[in-house]
């Protein structure tokens, strides 16, 4: 008798199941069981990026998932469009939220503005904004009809914290940053380097941008442009730059002169 209540409540969960679904309104998208979105049951899922489920799923379980939707409703015929245009909304939302992050955050600000402003240069954020958004993957996308001939057409993108991490260390890879150092006695450079990794400084440049002093020059036709300290200049002139805007950061003792050397406007 039992084991026959069982069965009639096991199939009675079944048959619930199974009208929920036959009449639920709403579908979802979800990657590995994290729903990122419910949808009407009548939407056309068109795209869904399985490659990234795990990652979601990771952001998810660390509270740190944040997903990004755009919509645009037009004609069939203008589907490319359409999808280009929800795309963009997308990544619209995406940006100010990133602004917003990377203005109020201060420890992923110093992530990525911290080379630069040690040298002066105002945080552009928007410049960093867009080439993270470019950067950023469609997860899914899906058309909802509306009437005859038109369709909602909706796009999903998402946040990755590792993303910003990759975009800011593309950015510091693409500086050409030098670690110059100068011997007061001899009158001449005995060090200089190209910085990939500024980690590997971190000390030095941190001392430097507390302590230090920046100048501007310029190179042309290999004739240093410069206003202030001559010796600075003989640094400059020893170093043997290519042609082009810098900015030095430098600080001294009464051995050696240690100094970065940024290439940029």
């Amino acid at each position: 008798m039992e084991r026959m209540y069982v069965l009639i409540g096991v199939s009675a969960i079944l048959i619930a199941g199974l009208l929920f679904l036959m009449f639920s309104k709403t579908s979802v998208i979800e990657f590995s069981g994290v729903v990122v979105r419910e949808i009407p049951k009548n939407s056309i899922i068109v795209e869904k990026d399985l490659a990234v489920a795990e990652r979601i799923k990771k952001l998810y379980e660390e509270g740190n998932l944040f997903v990004f939707e755009g919509s645009v409703t037009l004609p069939q015929r203008d589907e490319n469009k359409a999808w280009q245009q929800a795309a963009n909304k997308a990544r619209q939302e995406l940006a100010a939220f990133l602004g917003t992050k990377i203005t109020s955050d201060s420890s992923l600000n110093e992530k990525i503005f911290g080379v630069r402003s040690a040298f002066g240069y105002e945080q552009d954020v928007n410049v960093v904004v867009n080439n993270f958004v470019v950067s950023s993957k469609v997860i899914a996308k899906w058309k909802v009809p509306v009437k005859k001939g038109f369709f909602e057409y909706h796009v999903l993108v998402f946040y990755d914290p590792d993303l910003i991490e990759s975009v800011s260390k593309k950015q510091q890879q693409s500086m050409q940053l030098y670690f110059v150092v100068y011997d007061v006695k001899k009158g001449r450079v005995i060090k200089i380097e190209r910085v990939d990794d500024i980690a590997r400084y971190k000390e030095k440049f941190e001392f430097a941008r507390k302590n230090g002093k920046v100048v501007i020059f310029e190179v042309k036709n290999k004739k240093v442009f410069i206003k202030g300290d001559i010796e600075i200049g003989k640094i400059v002139k020893n170093a043997n730059l290519e042609d082009g805007k810098y900015r030095l950061l430098y600080v001294r003792n009464k051995e050696y002169i240690y100094a970065f050397i940024l290439k940029g406007e």
